[in-house]
């Protein structure tokens, strides 16, 4: 089973819980992310530090994992939205989540215990300072160790780590900080 397949198959399998009040109005989005989490006496989040791809631009923050959906083109292959797209079948939202976990913090689906919908959020292309919009997914994930090691994770991704929110606010990319307090305090009241 490729990962697409195995991705589809725990998304029949599993409930995601929605966390957000409006309406689900997110068909239009191009870009979703995840962030895993575990419970204690705070939360810990899996954020990830990209290689920087650009030599003006400053380090790497931490931040949260996010990528762009994908459809099915003519000829049978998978191609990034990038807006306008009418094809027939597109990567759900939730599928473009997990597939960046996968690839970007080597999120294992075995390890998810629960998925959260957390909804919509808007941040700025780190490139061209453009605002963006995408759709975010929490998953509370059953073990902090139980993901692939750093060979198998993407290598557009220069490192992950487990950290709080306070810490996120110190070390993460300020437009992330007002996503991962909005998801905490979602998931508090859950």
């Amino acid at each position: 089973m490729n990962e697409r397949e195995s991705i589809q198959a725990f998304l029949e399998g599993q409930a995601i819980a929605p966390l957000q009040n409006a309406a689900r109005k997110g068909d239009d989005f191009t870009k979703a992310g995840l962030v895993p989490f575990l419970r204690g006496e705070k939360y810990r989040f899996y954020v990830m530090k990209p290689v920087s791809r650009h030599a003006s631009l400053s380090a790497a923050e931490f931040q949260l994992c996010k990528g762009t959906r994908m459809y099915l083109d003519s000829a049978g292959n998978w191609q990034d939205m990038r807006g306008g797209e009418s094809a027939e079948i597109k990567e759900t939202l939730a599928a473009t989540a997990l597939r960046e976990g996968i690839e970007e913090l080597g999120l294992k689906l075995a390890n998810i215990g629960r998925l959260f919908d957390v909804g919509p959020y808007d941040f700025s292309s780190a490139s061209s300072g453009k605002p963006k919009r995408m759709w975010m997914f929490a998953a509370e994930v059953i073990a902090a160790e139980d993901f692939l090691p750093s060979i198998e994770v993407a290598f557009t991704t220069a490192g992950r780590e487990w950290l709080s929110l306070s810490e996120f606010s110190v070390a993460g990319r300020p437009d992330h900080h007002y996503i991962l307090r909005d998801i905490q305090d979602k998931l508090e009241k859950a």
